[in-house]
């Protein structure tokens, strides 16, 4: 991990704070002002802006995010800070957390080395003592949590992992929070789903076969493995499985294998949207009779950029995706009016979400840094946001799934399932998130 930069804690490049406080305002046209989602806050604030019984203090907050804002990972890089400036400038626009302004700290981990990420947790719990880490990805055997955990300091990620959350439980871990449901109901929850279009005649599966193609990380092989479990269990085959290191350009050799199995469905883990689009196009020019799920890399603008007409009606879905309602509708207003691009639709609303939860948090406590006090008013939350509901398990520490885990939307994220439409992103379930239905994609006959 690079040391902080110059340029690490200003605004995204091209962006002003002018346009930022405007998107704010934006975004509390739509009823998100900084606690307007829940209530307004009940903490007994002073009329001078601090806690009641604590001191009028306006010195800034510092919070941590973690993120690679350089490398291969920065097209995501990209959409956690910017998350965050939007959630940071509209709750300091509305007084901030007691009187005082949040400050963001950026610490860059570029190729997700797990050294830049125990660097990154040693500056921020050390040298920059923030008040709470948020963090996009984290690593897979949650090598830089102890440092949290000894601080403790709240730390939010966003890195879908059962094996992060195992490690919290396990090791009786009280400050780490996982904003999303894991990884594995990708898999999981995309069998029933598969099966409902099958049911209903929308999909007629040219062969009761999958191909699943994977990266060579525990995230992607997680996934893959789950479904390829799954769906065994209904009868399915699995003719390939395929693992390739990331990042790949070159999908030569793995969609020969594949023209060659003729498989119903293609289901690939890898995540990074440059490898994704990469795939479409390449399966673009001679498509077997299969549908084609790759798994979250469309949610980042980069991927339908790079991967043009090649994209549609390919199937991705995401455990921590922005809703297409009104709250939804308003955070990306907020975003386009801020960057003048549209926002991916994962990390930068999930970011957005939980600076604003924390901040709640922190400010329903007389001292953002008593982190006992904060981590208890977290535990409390049941917060809707743009992403929906977040509720956190009181031993891991996870968000659970809507409709995989929970059948109650109020307590639980929904596992959003699209399909790319026209070169637009159509919302095809849980029914009650959808803007549209399933289309049988135009190479299958």
């Amino acid at each position: 991990m690079t040391d902080t930069q110059n340029n690490e804690n200003q605004p995204t490049k091209g962006v002003t704070r002018r346009s930022l406080l405007t998107a704010a305002g934006a975004a509390g046209a739509g009823g998100l002002l900084f606690g307007g989602a829940v209530g307004r806050l009940t903490a007994p604030d002073s009329a001078a802006g601090g806690a009641a019984g604590g001191p009028a203090n306006d010195t800034p907050i510092k919070i941590g995010l973690v993120a690679p804002i350089t490398g291969p990972y920065s097209g995501d890089g990209q959409e956690m800070v910017r998350g965050q400036e939007i959630g940071i400038a509209e709750i300091n626009a509305n007084g901030g957390v007691h009187g005082r302004p949040l400050e963001l700290v950026k610490a860059d981990v570029t190729d997700l080395a797990p050294e830049n990420y125990v660097k990154a947790a040693q500056r921020l719990t050390g040298q920059e003592k923030v008040a709470a880490v948020f963090s996009g990805y984290c690593t897979n055997d949650s090598t830089e949590f102890p440092i949290y955990a000894d601080a403790g300091v709240p730390m939010f990620h966003l890195n879908t992992l059962q094996a992060n959350v195992d490690y919290v439980k396990n090791n009786g871990i009280t400050n780490i929070y996982e904003g999303c449901p894991t990884e594995v109901w990708y898999g999981k929850g995309f069998i029933p789903l598969m099966q409902s279009w099958i049911d209903s005649g929308a999909w007629t599966p040219s062969a009761k076969s999958v191909a699943i193609v994977t990266s060579n990380d525990p995230y992607s092989i997680s996934i893959a493995n789950a479904l390829s479990d799954d769906i065994k269990k209904i009868g399915w085959t699995v003719p390939v499985f395929e693992q390739v290191t990331a990042p790949t350009a070159d999908w030569g050799p793995v969609l020969s294998k594949i023209r060659a199995a003729k498989p119903g469905l293609i289901f690939v883990t890898d995540y990074i949207p440059g490898d994704l689009a990469s795939f479409a196009t390449q399966f673009a020019s001679a498509p077997t009779q299969s549908l084609l799920y790759q798994q979250y890399g469309p949610s980042i603008p980069e991927y339908l950029q790079l991967a043009g007409t090649a994209g549609n009606d390919v199937i991705w879905s995401t455990t921590i995706g922005t809703l297409p309602d009104e709250i939804g509708a308003a955070f990306l207003a907020a975003y386009k009016s801020a960057y003048n691009a549209d926002a991916g639709l994962s990390q930068a609303g999930g970011q957005y979400d939980l600076v604003r939860l924390w901040a709640q948090a922190a400010s329903a406590v007389t001292d953002p840094m008593n982190f006992e006090a904060v981590n208890a008013s977290i535990k409390r939350q049941i917060f809707r946001g743009v992403s929906g509901i977040y509720r956190f398990d009181p031993q891991s520490l996870v968000v659970a799934a809507y409709p995989d885990q929970v059948k109650d939307a109020s307590l639980g994220m929904p596992h959003l399932t699209y399909q790319i439409q026209d070169q637009k992103q159509v919302p095809i379930s849980p029914d009650s998130f959808a803007a549209g239905s399933f289309k049988l994609p135009s190479w299958i006959k």
